[in-house]
């Protein structure tokens, strides 16, 4: 059984690898079951208390609308891919042994090197 209800996602505006994920999930939801929040902005904590006073920097963080669970990283995406129509498919794969823990090292040394273009530090040193 597939995810119905909406799910809050909470992301990094100022990361441009966050909101480049941002765009191309909005592009997939067709059903409208994600809701994207940026960490700058003032409604997160309104729309989603249960995060507030979490390191929410360095990973996207999920809220599942109807039972209030978060979740985050690489135990996200199973939620998120769950309600996009053609991606269903894959959020039962990822439940392979280490295959999350794989994409949540895949998405570190992602993040990390671009903060080193960028000159930012990495998410390790500034929080």
């Amino acid at each position: 059984m597939f995810p119905t209800g909406p799910l809050i996602l909470a992301y990094d505006a100022e990361c441009s690898l966050c909101c480049r994920l941002m765009d191309r999930l909005r592009e997939r939801d067709r059903l409208g079951l994600l809701v994207f929040f940026p960490l700058q902005g003032k409604d997160l904590v309104l729309f989603a208390p249960e995060l507030a006073g979490r390191n929410l920097h360095g990973e996207i963080h999920g809220l599942e609308e109807s039972t209030r669970r978060v979740w985050s990283g690489a135990d996200l995406l199973p939620h998120v891919l769950g309600r996009l129509p053609r991606w269903r498919w894959v959020a039962p794969v990822l439940g392979l042994p280490g295959l999350r823990q794989l994409v949540a090292w895949v998405w570190r040394r992602r993040a990390e090197r671009r903060f080193r273009i960028s000159g930012k530090q990495p998410f390790s040193d500034r929080f």
